[in-house]
């Protein structure tokens, strides 16, 4: 259900359902989110996830709790929710494919709803989560489809299987724009500066997510053990909608049916599905510059009033996804792009680095008479395509200065240094 908003955008409209708070379970969060699926008997929201903002805990930072209040409960309000929703749908939904995307409703919510699911969920968080809790104050959620809860088979040996995977970077950046001291940051990728930064790092475990995003089976499959190893939160295996992963996100393989046979057959997938490849290119394309260059353009347009340090409008963000398509598909000029156009793309960009993976089956182990060389019937979604907020561009800046220079501390002798390899 949409309506149409002065930009010419559609806007979701509040729906108003009937939510039981006994009919929802905790289903698990990240930092800005936590979610829940549906557990009751109505057939219509089978499969479906309920989607509520954190804020900071008053009982942990009083303090915090008090500076962020205005601004955690505006960003919580209907209009917000609405720019969200829109800025996932229309504006990355036009990028990495609408097929993509799972469907998303905005449903109003009470007060006494929300307390009661965050008193019922306390008990299943992560002990790292607790600083944070569910917004009681927001008046709406996003009500989203989940590839966790495909219904298994009646045959108990058999179930239904999901991996969410968080990929992060799938390029070396190539920008003129960096400079000679940052320049090790053109031959190790991001996520593997941050890991070879821990004096302790174990060489033969190091993620590197350019493997990922290869299309080579052996290192996406490497790729895939070296996740499991890990304690990175950026595998999670679900089993009939079941996380298999502790609560210090240890996945134990042990667990997973056929643990070997599934790592090939997702690793198959993310080899020959179009969505890697697709986001590999989409992050590359967008951050041309890389944060060195967009950050004096970010100066001059905050300068010039191009722009602030509050979000752009959904309006400001569709023009700016057509600009890049109209772009790379030939139709526009490359040599001459605003600095508002740039910094609008590299954020767009930070979005597609931080988003996560969905790949279901419905049905696994494989049975005996299916052919193994037939990948079996699988569905692929991104999730978590979150605003990333266009005021942090100076902190994205820090950040990997900083990082670079532990890396570089931690890695002093050249010959030594690890190489990434698209």
């Amino acid at each position: 259900m949409t309506g149409v908003n002065n930009e010419g955008s559609a806007v979701p409209l509040v729906e108003h359902i009937p939510l039981d708070p006994l009919h929802w379970t905790y289903s698990g969060e990240g930092n800005a989110n936590m979610l829940f699926s549906y557990s009751g008997i109505e057939p219509e929201l089978h499969g479906w996830m309920l989607r509520f903002l954190k804020c900071p805990r008053a009982d942990v930072d009083p303090a915090i709790a008090a500076d962020n209040r205005q601004r955690i409960i505006e960003q919580a309000n209907a209009k917000k929710l609405q720019e969200r929703v829109l800025y996932t749908t229309k504006v990355i939904g036009s990028l990495v494919g609408d097929e993509y995307i799972l469907p998303q409703r905005q449903v109003a919510v009470t007060r006494p709803f929300l307390c009661q699911l965050s008193a019922a969920a306390e008990q299943y968080r992560p002990k790292r989560r607790l600083d944070r809790q569910i917004d009681v104050d927001q008046v709406t959620a996003v009500l989203t489809q989940s590839l966790h809860y495909i219904p298994a088979t009646q045959d108990t040996n058999t179930h239904s299987v999901t991996i969410e995977i968080k990929p992060k970077w799938g390029f070396l950046p190539k920008s003129q724009f960096i400079t000679d001291e940052m320049a090790v940051s053109k031959s190790v990728c991001y996520f593997c500066l941050k890991q070879h930064s821990q004096a302790d790092a174990n060489q033969e475990r190091v993620y590197c997510s350019l493997d990922l995003f290869s299309g080579d089976q052996t290192r996406v499959e490497q790729a895939l053990d070296r996740l499991a190893l890990s304690n990175l939160c950026k595998l999670r295996v679900f089993i009939d909608g079941h996380s298999m992963s502790s609560d210090e996100n240890v996945l134990d393989t042990s667990q997973i049916p056929e643990w070997s046979s599934l790592k090939k057959v997702m690793a198959e997938i993310v080899a020959i599905d179009q969505l890697f490849p697709r986001l590999k290119c989409l992050q590359s394309q967008l951050d041309q510059f890389d944060i060195e260059g967009v950050f004096p353009m970010f100066q001059r347009a905050l300068a010039n009033g191009h722009i602030s340090k509050l979000d752009p409008s959904t309006g400001e963000w569709l023009h700016a996804a057509s600009e890049f398509s109209k772009r790379s598909n030939g139709g526009g000029n490359t040599k001459e792009i605003s600095d508002k156009q740039a910094v609008l793309e590299f954020m767009m960009s930070t979005t597609l680095k931080d988003v996560s993976v969905l790949i279901s089956l419905k049905q696994w182990p494989l049975s005996q008479i299916e052919d193994p060389q037939i990948l079996p019937e699988y569905s692929v979604a991104v999730i978590d395509a979150d605003i990333k907020h266009i005021a942090k561009v100076p902190e994205y800046l820090k950040k990997k200065h900083a990082l670079v220079a532990r890396y570089l501390k931690t890695n002093p002798d050249p010959s030594k240094r690890h190489q990434c390899c698209e």
